[in-house]
């Protein structure tokens, strides 16, 4: 089975040499491109490419639009294509509607939900070259099969990962009981949490960045002395959750599965989460079990959780012993990958 897969980001040598010296997590492409020996495309192969209609994308639909153009330019060539974000996906299927035999096409869905995304459901019809279409949350594939009238057979909802053997309680570096971590850039609600903990007698160290967002996010008003606000790439941010006792991910109201990867990194950590439950936000954890979930917006609700943690150390190891637990048995990287490579192969055997 020729397969090619469509990546969002630019990925290359750097990467790879600071994965093998063990400074950065596996990378889920790496290891889906491994799983099916398929071939891999980037932001940087549709950059490169002298295909006129690859340009054209690139300058009316940017980065994501050309690599779509440059899949559908290969699509030929293959049996099967996986698009990593419906941002590649959908541009990908209305390229790929005209042919009489286009490959079988698995898309990951991110959020479906916006009116600009439902009109290439709805009008333009993309779904009848989309073979699969996987998500993360009960409510994108609620929306998926309801709104958007994709099958359900179609539709495969999957936990996200972690790669459990990068983030792992950590030997040797001893927790601090008054130390809270908070790490993540889309859609974080940090004016929230710093509320939440001003004059608290604790330190709380944000991470605010993402591997995937360039643009660098600053607090819009100065900090209490009880805070600290820095980038830390993924090395420093595996030793920052170590050292806390207690892991926040706040989050702004939102329909999709926001904040998942941190969550889960800290889960596999071993740490007890305190999570912002959004509408999309809903499947992970366990309020009480594996980690504990506030309403949104709510300062005094997010205080409360994170001095019951803090006061409660028996309580949040309970907790964190039982986040890690749930990610080695339902969302290690190896099982995600296990469950993409199964649904591209079940993509080509159905037809």
């Amino acid at each position: 089975m020729r397969t090619l897969i469509l990546a969002a980001g630019r990925f290359g040598a750097p990467l790879k040499q600071r994965i093998a010296a063990g400074r950065e997590p596996r990378l889920d492409v790496y290891e889906i491109q491994r799983a099916l020996g398929a071939d891999l495309l980037d932001y940087g192969d549709a950059a490169g490419s002298g295909l006129p209609r690859v340009r054209l994308a690139k300058r009316a639909l940017g980065d994501s639009g050309a690599l779509a153009a440059l899949g559908a330019a290969e699509a030929d060539r293959y049996d099967a294509i996986l698009t990593t974000g419906e941002d590649i996906g959908i541009p990908l299927a209305l390229m790929l509607l005209p042919s009489r035999r286009a490959p079988a096409h698995t898309m990951i869905s991110h959020t479906l939900t916006p009116w600009k995304k439902r009109v290439f459901f709805h009008l333009l019809r993309v779904q009848l070259r989309m073979d699969r279409v996987l998500c993360y949350a009960t409510s994108e594939e609620r929306h998926i099969v309801g709104t958007l009238g994709v099958p359900a057979a179609r539709v495969r909802r999957i936990a996200y990962h972690a790669d459990v053997k990068f983030f792992r309680p950590q030997e040797g570096i001893a927790q601090e009981p008054d130390m809270v971590c908070s790490a993540g850039q889309l859609l974080r609600d940090y004016a929230c949490l710093v509320e939440a903990v001003r004059d608290l007698p604790l330190r709380l160290r944000i991470a605010a960045g993402s591997p995937w967002i360039s643009h660098e996010m600053r607090p819009d008003r100065p900090l209490p002395s009880n805070v600290e606000w820095r980038k830390y790439d993924r090395y420093e941010l595996r030793e920052l959750y170590a050292r806390s006792a207690v892991a926040v991910v706040p989050l702004l109201q939102n329909d999709y599965q926001t904040g998942i990867s941190t969550i889960l990194e800290m889960m596999a950590m071993g740490k007890c989460v305190i999570a912002t439950r959004t509408r999309g936000q809903t499947d992970t954890i366990v309020d009480g079990q594996t980690g504990i979930y506030v309403p949104p917006g709510d300062p005094a609700a997010l205080r409360s959780a994170v001095v019951r943690a803090l006061e409660r150390p028996e309580e949040a190891r309970r907790m964190g012993a039982a986040a890690r637990a749930y990610v080695e048995r339902e969302a290690a990287l190896e099982l995600f990958v296990d469950r993409i490579a199964q649904t591209v192969r079940e993509s080509v055997a159905n037809r």
